[in-house]
């Protein structure tokens, strides 16, 4: 099973300062690239990266490594990868909400890196994880999720590309209904309904998620927006965490940067509101809403 993400649809721009807000649109241009140019990265465009990478980045105090890595001199390398020699690799110390952590913080580089004019994509099953684990110096206690190559992306995808995007249906997200409610898990939040909080909403169903499965579900309140993580089997292991916890804190970061773009100013807490949920949904953090 490759636990590769579907890591498309969001488009971003940015003033190229490091901090600053993205503008998430609705053209949802954004594409994983797995076929790259077989050209180097610009150092000035290096240069951003690192210094991007050199900050704390994560959420509930629990900080987020990254690492740049070379393919070639540190021996690493993706079979669905074409033609980049950069890669990024992230890690973080086992503890409690280090995955929710890492996926906010991993996100926000994918769409920074995005903004530089960089392909990226998420890569969990489908690389030589024992080299990846070798080259940033894994240690016990510490979990390298996912890695992404960097790169400019080739003119046109390869076919294998093209029939894994077929294949993980990436082009695809649930209804709105299906993954968004109000007060409880009684009461679908439709498309059309009034809500100060459809376009970060709408930015969460297009978040990348592993093989598409969007593992978040959402209970929106007047001013509070309630975070649960949908559990599918199969997607938690030693090697590399709860992958769906992940996921949720990839949401978490469209949704943050989506309602700062909307004027919309609020922070992540964690405190149980208390809905009733199904045995397989668990609850993973609430956005309040300043006022």
């Amino acid at each position: 099973m490759s636990l590769e993400s579907s890591c498309d649809n969001v488009s971003v721009s940015n003033t190229n300062t490091i901090g600053e807000s993205y503008e998430y649109r609705r053209d949802k241009k954004r594409k994983s690239v797995r076929t790259y140019k077989e050209e180097a990265i610009a150092e000035d465009i290096m240069d951003q990266v690192r210094s991007y990478l050199n900050q704390d980045k994560g959420l509930f105090d629990v900080p987020v490594d990254f690492i740049l890595l070379d393919a070639e001199k540190n021996h690493v390398s993706s079979p669905v990868i074409l033609g980049a020699h950069t890669y990024v690799a992230g890690k973080y110390k086992k503890q409690n909400n280090a995955e929710l952590s890492f996926g906010y913080a991993f996100e926000k580089f994918i769409l920074y890196a995005t903004s530089l004019g960089l392909g990226t994509v998420w890569l969990a099953a489908t690389i030589d994880r024992k080299s990846f684990e070798q080259a940033i110096d894994l240690k016990a206690d510490e979990v390298m999720p996912v890695v992404t190559p960097l790169g400019y992306a080739a003119e046109k995808r390869s076919v294998r590309e093209k029939l894994m995007r077929k294949g993980m249906k990436s082009d695809s997200r649930l209804p709105f209904e299906s993954l968004f409610y109000k007060d409880t898990f009684d009461t679908p939040l439709r498309d059309e309904d009034e809500n100060i909080w459809h376009f970060p909403l709408e930015m969460v169903r297009w978040a990348p998620s592993a093989t598409n499965k969007q593992p978040w579900r959402v209970v929106v309140e007047k001013d509070q927006v309630h975070f649960y993580e949908k559990k599918t089997k199969g997607y938690e292991k030693d090697s590399y965490g709860d992958i769906q916890k992940v996921d949720v804190g990839i949401a978490l970061c469209h949704f943050e940067i989506a309602a700062k773009e909307k004027g919309l100013k609020g922070s992540f807490v964690q405190s149980d509101p208390g809905i009733k949920t199904a045995e397989d949904t668990e609850y993973m953090a609430t956005y309040v809403l300043e006022v």
